[in-house]
C-alpha cells in the first residue's frame, strides 16, 4: 500500500511539474520577447496583435465543453480497457470540437469588414491589417479546435508530458517567430500569417502524438459501459455553462477594451494582465489535486478532517502565491518601467495594482471551489461564476467610459470582491460548519501577517528600485523576510509537514 501511495504521489508530482515547467518556460520567453515586440510594433499595432489571439480564444468557446467531456470519458474508458466506448467518445469529441468553431470562423471570415469597421472600430490606418488579422484568427481557430481535441485526449490518458509539449510549442514559438519576422521587416501581416502556420504545424504534431498514444487502446475489447452523443454532449454542456461565465469574467475584458477604447489602451492593459493570469497555473495545479482527496471525505464523521485539509491547503496556497502578488503590487511602477518603458510605468500601474488585489481575492476561492465540487455542490461554483460575470459586465459598462482601463481593472476587482464573502459563507457553514473565527485564525492569520510585514518593509522602498539590480535586491530582501517570518508563525502540524516534504525530496526515487 505504501509503495502504491508513493507511486500515486510521484505521478501527481510529475504531472504537476510538467504543467508548471511549460508555463514557467513560456513566461520566461514572454518576459524577454514582449518588450521587443511592443517597441517594434508600437502600442497600437501590438493591440491588434493581441486581438488576433483574443478573437481566436473567443471562437474556441464554441467547443461547448467538449474538452472537459473528453478528459472525463477518455480517462474512464481508457482505464477500463473499453475500446468501443473510447472510440465513440473520441468521435463525438472531434465532431463537437469542430462544429461550432467552424461555423463561427466562417461568420468571422465572411463578415470581416463589419467586425473591423463597426464592431472593433479599428482605425483607418490599420484597417487593411485588421482584415488580414481577423481572417487569420478565423482560420487559426479551426486548427486551435483540433489542438484542443488532441490535448484533451492526452490529458485523459495522462500523457501530460506530450500535452504540455503542445502547450509549450504554441506559447513559445509564437512570440519567438513574431520577433524574427519583425526583424525581417514583415510586420503585423507577417505575424498574423505566422500565427496560422504555427497553429497548423502544432495541430499536426498534436494529432500525431495523440494517435500514437490512443490508437493501441481503441482495439481493447472490455465493455465497461456505453457512451452516446447525448450523454457526452450533456456532460460537456453542464460544465460549459460555468466555463462560459469564467470566460466572461477573465477574457471579455479585452473585448470591451477593443470595442470601447483604443488598441493602444488594450496593450497597456493586457500585457500586465497577462502576467497575472499566468500566475493562476500554480493554484490551479494544486487545487486539481485536492478534488479526489476531498471527495474521499464524505459525511459528518469526516467533516473535521475536511476542515483541516481545507485550512492547511489554504495556508499552502497563500504561502506560495501571496508574496509574489505583494512584491508585484509594491514594485509595479519600477517593474513595468524597466521592462516596457515609461508609458507602461505610468498609465498601466494602478490598473495592474487593482488586478493584483483582484488576484488575491481570486486566490481565496481555489480551495473552496474544490470543496464545493467534492461535496456534490457544483451549483455553488456556477452561482459564483455567474455572479462574477454579471458584476463584471455591469461594472465595465458603467466604469469604462469614465475611467478607461482603470475602470476595466476596477470592474474585475469588484467581481472578485463582492460575491466572495457570500460564497465563502455558504461553503463554510453548509459544507463544513466552519466559523469565520477559525477561518481567520487558522487559515488567513499566519500568511497574511507575513504578507503585511513584507508590504510594510518593501512598499516604502519601492521608489529606490530604479534599475534591475536594485529591483532584484529588494526582491532578494523580501522573499527571505516573508518566509522567515512564516517559519516562526507555522504551527507544529505545518512544520512537520514541511519537514516530511523536504525529507521526501532528498530521498532517491525507488524503481
Amino acid at each position: 500500500m505504501n509503495s502504491l501511495r508513493q507511486s500515486k504521489a510521484f505521478r501527481f508530482a510529475k504531472n504537476v511539474s510538467w504543467n508548471l515547467l511549460a508555463q514557467v518556460a513560456i513566461m520566461a520567453i514572454s518576459f524577454f520577447t514582449v518588450p521587443y515586440l511592443v517597441h517594434h510594433m508600437g502600442t497600437e499595432s501590438y493591440g491588434l496583435y493581441l486581438l488576433l489571439q483574443a478573437v481566436t480564444g473567443y471562437l474556441l468557446i464554441l467547443i461547448f465543453g467538449a474538452g472537459s467531456a473528453t478528459v472525463r470519458f477518455v480517462s474512464e474508458f481508457a482505464a477500463a480497457g473499453d475500446g468501443r466506448s473510447l472510440k465513440a467518445a473520441v468521435r463525438y469529441s472531434l465532431g463537437i470540437h469542430l462544429a461550432g468553431v467552424v461555423v463561427g470562423a466562417v461568420i468571422l471570415f465572411g463578415g470581416v469588414n463589419f467586425f473591423v469597421e463597426r464592431f472593433f472600430e479599428i482605425p483607418g490606418t490599420l484597417r487593411e491589417a485588421g482584415v488580414w488579422v481577423l481572417r487569420c484568427a478565423a482560420v487559426a481557430s479551426v486548427f486551435g479546435a483540433l489542438i484542443g481535441f488532441a490535448s484533451a485526449i492526452l490529458q485523459g490518458i495522462q500523457r501530460f508530458d506530450y500535452q504540455n509539449l503542445v502547450v509549450f510549442l504554441q506559447g513559445s514559438l509564437m512570440p519567438i517567430g513574431t520577433a524574427i519576422l519583425l526583424g525581417l521587416g514583415l510586420g503585423l501581416i507577417g505575424a498574423a500569417s505566422w500565427y496560422v502556420v504555427l497553429n497548423a504545424a502544432v495541430c499536426g504534431v498534436a494529432l500525431w502524438l495523440t494517435w500514437t498514444q490512443i490508437s493501441p487502446r481503441l482495439s481493447d475489447s472490455v465493455e465497461s459501459g456505453k457512451i452516446g452523443l447525448r450523454r457526452f454532449g450533456v456532460y460537456g454542456l453542464s460544465l460549459w455553462v460555468g466555463l462560459l461565465a469564467w470566460n466572461i469574467t477573465f477574457q471579455l475584458d479585452k473585448l470591451f477594451i477593443g470595442t470601447k477604447l483604443s488598441l493602444s489602451e488594450l496593450t497597456l492593459y493586457a500585457v500586465p494582465a497577462g502576467i497575472l493570469q499566468r500566475l493562476n497555473v500554480v493554484p490551479a495545479s494544486v487545487s486539481s489535486v485536492l478534488f479526489p482527496m476531498m471527495s474521499e471525505l464524505q459525511g459528518m464523521s469526516a467533516r473535521e478532517n475536511l476542515v483541516r485539509m481545507y485550512l492547511k491547503s489554504l495556508r499552502v496556497l497563500l504561502w506560495m502565491i501571496l508574496p509574489v502578488l505583494i512584491l508585484l503590487f509594491a514594485l509595479m511602477p519600477q517593474f513595468l518601467t524597466l521592462w516596457l518603458g515609461a508609458e507602461f510605468g505610468g498609465r498601466s500601474v494602478w490598473p495592474a495594482r487593482l488586478l493584483v488585489i483582484a488576484q488575491m481575492f481570486l486566490l481565496l476561492n481555489h480551495v473552496p471551489n474544490m470543496v464545493s465540487a467534492s461535496q456534490d455542490r457544483p451549483w455553488y461554483l456556477s452561482g459564483l461564476s455567474w455572479a462574477q460575470a454579471t458584476i463584471s459586465l455591469v461594472a465595465w459598462w458603467s466604469l469604462i467610459p469614465h475611467y478607461q482601463i482603470l475602470g476595466v481593472a476596477a470592474g474585475s476587482l469588484l467581481a472578485q470582491m463582492l460575491p466572495g464573502p457570500i460564497y465563502l459563507h455558504f461553503v463554510h457553514k453548509r459544507l463544513m460548519d466552519l466559523s469565520w473565527e477559525r477561518y481567520l485564525s487558522e487559515g488567513l492569520y499566519a500568511p497574511c501577517v507575513s504578507g503585511a510585514l513584507l508590504l510594510a518593509v518593501i512598499f516604502p522602498l519601492h521608489a529606490w528600485a530604479d534599475n534591475w539590480f536594485r529591483l532584484g535586491a529588494l526582491v532578494s530582501l523580501g522573499v527571505p523576510l516573508y518566509y522567515g517570518s512564516t517559519w516562526f508563525l507555522l504551527g507544529t502540524e505545518d512544520r512537520n509537514l514541511l519537514r516530511s516534504f523536504l525529507e521526501l525530496l532528498r530521498q532517491p526515487r525507488r524503481t
